[in-house]
């Protein structure tokens, strides 16, 4: 009984990194979308711009895990390069 707990445990653990979902990366190709345009020339503040855009339209959940990194370096690797680097 013992084993099959562990064994359930690690692979609930092993489920929940999967990756982006479908909604993070619909939500990251917004906001690569939104950040091609770059209204402002600053990367910063249009990064901010972009963000409130993108979480207008979806829920706080999509932002909070590693799964939203993830989907922004899919989407827009230049985007996830800068936000690296301005760290």
């Amino acid at each position: 009984m013992k084993r099959a707990i562990f064994f359930l445990s690690i692979l609930a653990m092993v489920s929940a990194c999967g990756g982006a979902s479908d909604e993070q990366s619909k939500a990251a190709k917004e906001m690569c979308n939104c950040m091609d345009k770059a209204e402002f020339g600053d990367f910063d503040i249009d990064y901010f711009e972009c963000e409130v855009k993108a979480k207008e339209n979806y829920p706080g959940e999509v932002f909070s895990d590693e799964g939203w990194t993830e989907a922004l370096e899919e989407e827009c690797p230049t985007v996830a390069s800068k936000m690296t680097e301005n760290e």
